[in-house]
């Protein structure tokens, strides 16, 4: 198999990728650089894509960025959706969440591993490719439970687990790298808020199938889910792992504001790997960040096995992840009003922002502390609290709320990530990262609940955890996060001067 990025024998841009134009080429020449790299960082340096009006709608062809977007939350609604369906109704959909804990303590130490490699390799290899691999350890993880559901083999679960987190470290960052760089720096909010959407429809529809077939159960189900669940959402994730073949080559991909995505690279593999280390040595104030990327998703493990999993009956479990997953639909829309909308700066922008998001987490939070109060556990099915029950309204809108904190967490994180920089090779490295310390939080959230510790510590570190990252990227905002990390135009006519293409020179050691 060829690989995606491998650049042809001619030197420049080959005729099968975008011509830059006749601006590009002109602006290239005046600041003495290189056509294909004027062509990623001068906004209408290549031709954008044009769509067609069809009955008052504008229809995009296939390699316009938006479509693309959409395409890359097509392969997250067909794997990690259906991952998240088995994670929201708590337990793995099992009676305890011991089998959830072992599973997914090795899901992400092994997570965690391989997002140190997963950048260089993504960068090596090419989106597709990193894109196929990462969907196949979904779709054998939910295998390896509907094995369980007959012969009750832990082990393999575990590998199934392992399986999944190897998958997963190069599934996330060719998707956070996608995600971060498909878009102009405009409509970074909109393209995040177009794959998230369509990414949580996954989990609303995968939500749709245990809520379909354990509807009629009642508390009669000994609170498992059967197998059919697990034979659907493993077909589903085979095929969303075969659906990132289909997207546009990414080096080919024309942003919105008419510069190219990325260009084809030359490195070899250890290169690819040396270039990864650089970046973060470039820009260490990035360890700013790392408190964000640990609280990601640790307060998962409190709100399915803690509060949703001991507290509804699998039925209910079933429709609180389906209304959480519609909850999750609209959220991305809301952070995009002040991450794309506000008539500020960039970095203002990230600032009023970053204040939407902490206010909003920490009232539902101070909500939540109400919640896991009157939390009662060890119920038995009979006992737990049932979809015609009483009070139930009140706390599936607690756990819906708590959905809608964790889609605009993500996005304003993701949205943080694409505007530290435009070029996929360095986003793919931050995107590493973010999932890399959110995998290590998870092994201990995981070993945490394993180890029996009360709810009430669960739900204080989950919390703690929320607040104190998001106040830590502060000094990022104020100090290093730029307005734009395109080359700016003068309109006096002064000399150009092009930032980005000084901060390589400056910092990028030569190729030897």
């Amino acid at each position: 198999m060829d690989l995606e990025n491998a650049r042809p024998d001619s030197k420049g841009i080959s005729p099968a990728e975008p011509e830059v134009t006749t601006h590009g080429r002109y602006i290239a020449e005046q600041m003495h650089i290189d056509k294909a790299q004027a062509s990623q960082h001068i906004a209408g340096a290549v031709e954008v894509p044009q769509g067609r009006r069809i009955l008052g709608i504008t229809v995009f062809p296939y390699s316009h960025p938006r479509i693309q977007a959409a395409m890359l939350g097509l392969v997250l609604f067909m794997t990690v959706g259906m991952y998240n369906v088995l994670t929201f109704i708590g337990g793995a959909g099992q009676q305890t969440a011991y089998l959830s804990d072992v599973s997914n303590i090795a899901l992400y130490t092994v997570f965690s591993v391989f997002c140190l490699v997963a950048p260089a390799c993504l960068n090596y290899f090419g989106l597709r490719p990193t894109l196929c691999f990462g969907g196949l350890g979904y779709a054998a993880y939910a295998a390896s439970l509907w094995c369980f559901n007959y012969t009750g083999n832990v082990p393999f679960v575990i590998f199934g687990g392992a399986w999944c987190g190897l998958s997963a470290a190069f599934l996330w960052t060719a998707e956070g790298a996608g995600l971060t760089s498909f878009a102009s720096e405009d409509k970074k909010g909109l393209y995040i808020s177009i794959v998230w959407s369509i990414y949580q429809v996954g989990l609303v529809i995968g939500a749709a199938i245990p809520l379909a077939q354990n509807w009629n159960a009642g508390d009669d189900n000994g609170s498992r889910v059967g197998n059919g669940t697990y034979i659907g959402l493993m077909a589903l994730m085979l095929i969303g792992a075969a659906l990132g073949a289909a997207l546009y080559p990414w080096h080919k991909i024309v942003r919105e504001d008419g510069s190219r995505v990325t260009l084809e690279r030359q490195k070899t593999l250890a290169e690819e790997f040396r270039a990864s280390v650089q970046v973060i040595n470039r820009n260490r104030w990035i360890v700013f960040f790392f408190p964000m990327c640990w609280a990601v998703n640790f307060f998962g493990v409190y709100q399915n096995n803690d509060f949703n999993g001991i507290v509804f009956t699998v039925r209910a479990r079933s429709l609180n992840a389906f209304l959480s997953g519609v909850a999750q639909v609209f959220a991305p829309w809301c952070t995009y009003l002040f991450t794309d909308k506000l008539p500020f700066g960039r970095r203002k922008r990230a600032f009023w922002a970053l204040v939407y998001t902490f206010v909003i987490i920490n009232a539902i939070w101070i909500g939540g502390y109400w919640g896991m109060k009157y939390t009662v556990e060890g119920l038995d099915e009979k006992e737990r609290l049932d979809v015609f029950g009483r009070d139930y309204g009140w706390w599936c809108l607690l756990f819906v709320m708590y959905g809608f904190t964790d889609a605009t967490y993500n996005c304003y994180a993701y949205w943080f990530i694409g505007a530290l920089s435009n070029d996929p090779a360095e986003l793919s490295v931050y995107a590493a990262l973010y999932r890399l310390l959110n995998a290590l939080c998870m092994v201990v959230g995981y070993s945490l609940d394993y180890a029996k510790y009360s709810k009430e510590f669960m739900f204080g570190a989950s919390w703690a955890f929320l607040a104190f990252g998001m106040l830590c990227v502060l000094p990022i905002i104020k100090y290093w996060l730029k307005d734009t990390n395109m080359i700016v135009l003068p309109e006096d006519g002064a000399e150009l001067r092009d930032e980005k293409v000084q901060f390589e020179e400056t910092h990028v050691p030569s190729k030897e």
